[in-house]
């Protein structure tokens, strides 16, 4: 008789029939909706990258352009644009600066014969606000581009010269906000440009009169001042949604005959528009620069803006255009296609000008085309672009780094 009033005890207590009944139906949806992500929370296991997104980031911290060791490290990506690729070996050290900076020197060569030496500094104390930065560098580039200057220039009059600089100077900002970025630096550089060490196109003087291209065979030491206003919102560095703007002021003074002083202003803004947790991204940028001299003074042509190549028109050639004054717009639909692996289309419009007024929507050169990312959340660490529908023809771009 007792064990029939226990058991009856038990039947009739709903908290210890539930507790012992686990394959009971739920009684309402919203029940069966929790049992649900309960099991799911129970079942979750921590995340393993795949074979890609592990070779990604080690790629982009052990042996690119960016990287975070210290002590000796091969330096690999490129010098400049058309350049080919680079290598080169550098050297990193925190402790000269206690840990509140960052020493770096490097020597690198590309394919094409471009070579480059760079030295900095870098000061940044823990948790401040400041920052300042020294610098010297000294640079050859053998064979760059020229096609003339103006929005009208032929392909066949493609030429090439040879640019020699070495420069030194530094920089210093602060940080108001995490997102606001002002400052400003001085820098004293000696550029020469001469004639073109390639052998598959002409020299530029064999094809141009010195009259036409301001600034070559010139032996002008400049020194040039800038200040600079800088907005970064993104999240995260490589953007999936956010913004980054820049707008940066800089008078060069011709320290030896005065003839190529003049000022340049370069605005750039980038927005990011993320959709589907950030698999879906779409990407947009506005830039424009502009060189203007005094009356009677001239600006380098080798100073002067340009567009064409893998980060500005990329259906076109390396520096296929080139005018005092340049705008640009370009826009991305990028799609994950897995991790560390993004697929890219992309419409590039833009022109140069030899006025300012003529910075307008009319006559624009564009180009569409399709590309690949192979990415982590740092950044973009090699670039694949084939670009097309331009009047230059098609043209294919694999590269280190992102575009925008």
């Amino acid at each position: 008789m007792r064990s029939v009033v226990v058991a009856l005890a038990l039947s009739l207590a709903p908290g210890v029939a539930h507790a012992q009944s686990p394959a009971e139906e739920p009684a309402t949806r919203a029940e069966a909706l929790r049992a649900e992500r309960e099991a799911k929370a129970n079942a979750l296991e921590p995340y393993t990258p795949n074979a890609l997104e592990r070779g990604m980031s080690l790629l982009e911290s052990r042996g690119l352009f960016l990287i975070a060791r210290e002590g000796f490290f091969p330096k690999l990506g490129s010098l400049t644009t058309g350049s080919g690729f680079a290598y080169g070996v550098g050297y990193r050290d925190r402790d000269l600066l206690r840990h509140s900076g960052i020493v770096e020197v490097f020597a690198a060569a590309s394919l094409q014969k471009y070579w480059a030496l760079d030295a900095r500094a870098l000061f940044t104390p823990p948790q401040s606000r400041y920052y300042a930065e020294a610098f010297a560098r000294r640079r050859e580039y053998p064979s760059e581009d020229f096609f003339g200057l103006g929005p009208d220039t032929r392909r066949a009059d493609r030429t090439n010269f040879m640019l020699r600089q070495t420069s030194g100077g530094g920089r210093a900002g602060i940080r108001p906000t995490r997102w606001l970025l002002t400052g400003g630096g001085v820098e004293f550089f000696a550029p020469r440009a001469s004639r073109g060490r390639s052998s598959d196109v002409p020299s530029v003087e064999e094809v141009f009169s010195p009259g036409t291209v301001p600034g070559l065979w010139s032996r002008a030491n400049f020194l040039r001042t800038h200040a600079f206003l800088e907005v970064d919102y993104r999240e995260p560095r490589n953007a999936r949604r956010g913004g980054w703007y820049r707008l940066d002021f800089s008078h060069f003074n011709d320290r030896t005959s005065g003839q190529f002083t003049f000022d340049r202003v370069d605005a750039d803004v980038r927005q990011y528009i993320g959709m589907l947790a950030g698999r879906r991204i779409i990407a947009l940028r506005g830039w424009v620069s502009s060189a203007v001299a005094d009356d009677g003074r001239q600006v380098p042509f080798y100073l002067m803006p340009y567009l064409g190549g893998n980060d500005t028109l990329r259906g076109f050639r390396e520096y296929r255009f080139r005018a005092p004054h340049a705008m640009l717009l370009q826009a991305e639909y990028r799609w994950e296609v897995w991790s560390a692996l993004d697929a890219a289309l992309f419409y590039d419009a833009g022109k140069v000008a030899f006025s300012r007024r003529h910075l307008n929507f009319d006559d624009l050169q564009s180009d569409y085309g399709f590309g690949f990312r192979f990415n982590t959340d740092n950044g973009v660490v090699m670039r694949i672009d084939a670009g097309f529908g331009s009047r230059d023809g098609k043209h294919l771009y694999i590269t280190f780094g992102g575009v925008f």
